[in-house]
């Protein structure tokens, strides 16, 4: 039986290969994304990398009526900085346009291009697999196990974050 010294120890090597796996994942993602979008005639995408972030940033976009910086930024937990690049790579990708309402000429919203539907529906599909196969998963958990699970993530997500933010004040200062 392992200390919880060495339990703590394991559960982090764990959370490190999972974060690997995810980067992997992203990747994969990445891949078949462009795959799929060339089998499918889009020929005006070939040659572009559209990354999984890219990718969430879209379909927060096309699920959110009035889609500004701020609101991106709160939806997806990222810096407003974070969204402020990611929106930019878009534009010059042609898969969102930037406006402005009429009544306020300060804020930039966002809504996607013909390219950019394209891209959310893809990417629609791809999420309902991921979330199907994640309630197999938690469908074998008891309701205390699932209590669990959410505080676990719930805490990681908030240092993940406070990581970022404190990394992206530094590099600020």
């Amino acid at each position: 039986m392992q200390n919880r010294a060495e339990k703590i120890q394991s559960l982090i090597s764990k959370l490190e290969g999972l974060i690997y796996q995810l980067n992997d994942l992203e990747e994969y993602e990445k891949q078949a994304l462009e795959v799929v979008l060339q089998e499918q005639g889009y020929e005006e995408l070939r040659g572009v990398s559209i990354s999984l972030m890219e990718c969430h940033v879209i379909d927060c976009i096309e699920r959110n009526a009035i889609s500004n910086t701020t609101a991106l930024a709160k939806k997806l937990n990222i810096t407003k900085g974070g969204i402020s690049k990611i929106t930019n790579r878009l534009i010059k990708k042609d898969m969102i346009e930037a406006y402005r309402l009429p009544d306020n000429q300060k804020e930039i919203y966002y809504r996607l291009k013909p390219l950019g539907k394209k891209v959310f529906a893809l990417h629609e599909t791809s999420h309902e697999d991921a979330v199907e196969a994640f309630k197999k998963i938690f469908d074998e958990y008891s309701q205390a196990e699932l209590e669990f699970a959410s505080r676990f993530l719930a805490d990681i997500t908030g240092a993940i974050h406070s990581e970022i933010i404190t990394k992206t004040d530094v590099r600020n200062h």
